[in-house]
């Protein structure tokens, strides 16, 4: 940085140009009780040559970007699978792109109003007959009357 007002040379905007190209690869992933939040930098492609496809277990992200240059044809692709949650329905996910350029996905989940996950009480009856032998109750007759001998 000493030398460069005497060199006349200025390697700010090329400094500046690879971080903005390098920004963050990693998807951000948020896991809640309420939502599943997952966030993309998709920077260099539009609206349009974006897809979101949501499958039973996964949310499948798509980019696929061509160019026609003077040298040829430019074509730059991803695709990226991210598996749902435990509590998340394919139906129920949005998604919207920001004006910088990053993808948020959300899928909201389908909470209990006690605790997560989800638990039902399943209540236990008395009957006041002795077990009979019939279809719906056990009876000491269902077990082996003579255990297996080890010999």
């Amino acid at each position: 940085m000493i030398l460069s007002p005497l060199l006349n040379i200025s390697l700010r905007p090329k400094l500046y140009s690879w971080i903005k190209q390098s920004r963050n690869i990693r998807p951000i992933i948020k896991l809640g009780k309420e939502k599943f939040q997952l966030c993309l930098d998709v920077h260099q492609f539009t609206k349009d040559e974006l897809r979101v496809k949501a499958r039973s277990e996964y949310v499948i992200i798509e980019g696929k970007q061509e160019r026609n240059t003077k040298k040829g044809c430019f074509v730059r692709q991803f695709v990226r699978k991210f598996r749902l949650p435990d509590g998340c329905s394919a139906e129920k996910i949005e998604s919207k792109l920001s004006p910088d350029g990053y993808l948020t996905i959300t899928a909201h989940r389908n909470t209990c109003k006690q605790s997560w996950p989800c638990e039902t009480m399943i209540p236990i009856s008395y009957s006041s007959k002795k077990a009979e032998s019939d279809e719906t109750t056990c009876s000491i007759e269902d077990k082996p009357s003579n255990p297996p001998s080890d010999k």
